[in-house]
């Protein structure tokens, strides 16, 4: 009985796969809802391809997570535009209705559901259907999306460099080790958001802002000196060089909370693209 049941379970999975394997192939330009079976559960996915999109050219892939409580469109509304201004293609991915939050931590949240191996099994289809350069993997989000991508950072070498924005980092939770592999950083955080200074609760310790930078920087053998830049009036970017290339910048943005002021959000989010589109 075992042994069928895990043969059907094989099936099934290959199935939703096939499934997910021909929504790609009739991808057309501008935004694709797409639906993906995961461990029993039914996840969504807005898909922004370029105006002029190819079906025999492979793309960069900036995938963005939602903040607790959003849903897919909001991130899909901010970063489509990205589309076709940088050439590459757009993942929205929404977290299981209603709970509305990436599994930043097994445990923290009511349920553990299997979101990194959820975006794992969106990369390896994505990759084998040669729509994705698979040296140009993305990742951004906001708040538990942002946590999100710091657990991505540690658990997964899929992604060529990451933008965690307005979240923090999970102490004992989300530190590279022996396992991971170095990928660059980019956190944008408002220097009045809650977690700038680091944040405390029953179940969760959050490093501050410099000491996650601090930690990511230590691993991937950055120069402890920065190099300083400031755009503008409001944001400094703080680079720290790594000779593999993993480098990881702190861009802080002055008197700015948890929801960053429009126009800052979109400078920063052109910083931010910058960064991730110059790892591939």
């Amino acid at each position: 009985m075992k042994n069928t049941f895990v043969a059907l379970s094989v099936l099934l999975s290959l199935g939703v796969l096939e499934a997910f394997a021909s929504d790609l192939d009739s991808l057309l330009p501008g935004g694709n809802e797409i639906r993906f079976e995961h461990d029993g559960q039914t996840r969504r996915l807005i898909v922004t391809t370029p105006s002029d999109y190819d079906r025999t050219r492979q793309y960069p892939i900036l995938f963005c997570f939602h903040g607790a409580g959003g849903k897919a469109d909001g991130q899909s509304n901010r970063w489509a535009p990205k589309a076709d201004e940088r050439s590459l293609i757009v993942v929205s991915a929404e977290a299981i209705q209603p709970m509305a939050k990436w599994n930043f931590l097994d445990d923290f949240h009511s349920a553990n559901y299997d979101d990194v191996g959820f975006v794992s099994r969106v990369i390896e289809t994505l990759i084998k259907q040669k729509v994705a350069n698979p040296n140009a993997i993305l990742a951004t989000g906001h708040s538990s999306g942002g946590l999100f991508c710091y657990r991505l950072a540690k658990e997964s070498d899929l992604f060529a460099a990451l933008a965690p924005m307005s979240c923090g980092m999970v102490k004992n939770g989300h530190e590279p080790d022996e396992t991971t592999q170095s990928v660059p950083i980019f956190q944008v955080i408002g220097n009045k958001d809650k977690s700038y200074q680091g944040s405390t609760n029953p179940k969760v310790i959050m490093y501050s802002a410099k000491q996650r930078i601090g930690v990511w920087s230590t691993y991937n053998q950055c120069d402890p000196h920065p190099a300083v830049e400031k755009v503008g009036s409001e944001i400094v970017v703080y680079t720290y060089r790594s000779p593999s290339g993993a480098d990881v910048v702190l861009c802080d943005v002055k008197d700015q909370a948890h929801h960053i002021r429009r126009d800052l959000r979109d400078c920063t989010d052109i910083l931010a693209l910058d960064f991730l589109l110059q790892r591939n």
